[in-house]
């Protein structure tokens, strides 16, 4: 296992990594040293580990050179998508209507919007950016009621695993008429074998591929809403065709599990050399009470208490990464 002296090494290389080859670089300039300075070097490398992007590994880089995005033929693009590419977790996509993503922050407020009698609600620790949008932060189910509104991601952000009590959550919002949106983002990242029950409460459900592919500035993915969907989903602006091009692009050359299955070798490597425990959720692994890295959580900012570590720097620098390991 390695010591701690030993992985602050290894932050820098991951930083200078970064700073000197775009491709491995985040879609957010906080994610990016603002100069080769030392103090902006030092600043980058001290949060390496915050923060879950998709990750960026030569084989998604190299596929991703090779789309012809031909612009006036995506601005025309057919929105058939073939839904049994999804996995089956329950849901009944023949239900539903589907269409390309915006974003799943403008489909959440249209979602609002749409019930403007309703009162919006969370779980506390779901992912961060809903909590910009929604005041009420919620427990326990019995804090649902019928004049509720529930937007909650699947697996959920806390520790990337689906809720121990999800299907009471969605019975119960199916036993009081309480409209749903499910959050996928994190769907095609787990192990896990996702069976829901109840679902007849579920109004929208929006999948982006931002955390599969390096899109986060593009956005993009599948917006499925209940049928028949109003003409207005359909003809939204902000319908992101590119992101949905390149979603489909994506279905169409790989199968869904293809990013997470492609890592679990690299998973099982990184967590043996760090120490760490496996974790379902391919970004990450666990960290074992008393370790060195417990205040490098990826939810340090966020989630007191989180044991979770991101390997997405250990995947992308895999070679430079082991070279140094190995020559020291």
């Amino acid at each position: 296992m390695l010591d701690r002296k030993t992985y602050e090494q290894i932050k820098w290389i991951v930083a200078r990594s970064e700073f000197v080859d775009p491709r491995k670089r985040g879609g957010f300039s906080y994610q990016r040293p603002r100069s080769s300075s030392v103090i902006d070097m030092h600043q980058r490398v001290s949060g390496v580990h915050l923060g879950i992007r998709a990750v960026q590994t030569k084989e998604i880089l190299d596929w991703m050179d090779t789309l012809d995005i031909d612009l006036l033929n995506i601005n025309q693009l057919d929105h058939r998508f073939d839904k049994s590419k999804l996995p089956d977790i329950g849901l009944p996509y023949e239900e539903f209507s589907l269409i390309p993503l915006s974003t799943t922050i403008h489909t959440a407020l249209e979602f609002i919007n749409k019930h403007k009698d309703k009162h919006p609600l969370i779980f506390k620790n779901d992912f961060w950016y809903y909590k910009e949008i929604i005041e009420t932060e919620i427990t326990q189910l019995e804090q649902i009621h019928k004049d509720s509104l529930l937007i909650i991601s699947v697996p959920f952000f806390e520790k990337f695993t689906v809720k121990e009590d999800m299907d009471a959550i969605l019975k119960r919002c199916t036993d009081l008429g309480v409209p749903v949106m499910l959050d996928l983002i994190w769907l095609p990242l787990i192990q896990d074998n996702v069976q829901l029950e109840n679902t007849d409460c579920v109004e929208v459900i929006t999948h982006s591929m931002s955390k599969v592919l390096p899109i986060s500035g593009i956005k993009g993915g599948l917006c499925l809403w209940r049928s028949p969907a109003s003409d207005r989903h359909y003809m939204y602006p902000l319908g992101n065709n590119l992101g949905f091009y390149i979603t489909q692009k994506y279905f169409q050359d790989f199968e869904y599990f293809h990013v997470r299955d492609s890592l679990i070798p690299h998973r099982n490597k990184w967590c043996a050399t760090l120490g760490l425990e496996k974790n379902k959720f391919v970004y990450t692994g666990v960290i074992p009470d008393g370790h060195f890295l417990h205040d490098q959580s990826c939810h340090a900012l966020r989630i007191p208490n989180s044991n979770l570590f991101n390997l997405i720097p250990f995947y992308e620098n895999d070679d430079a990464i082991t070279k140094f390991i190995n020559d020291n």
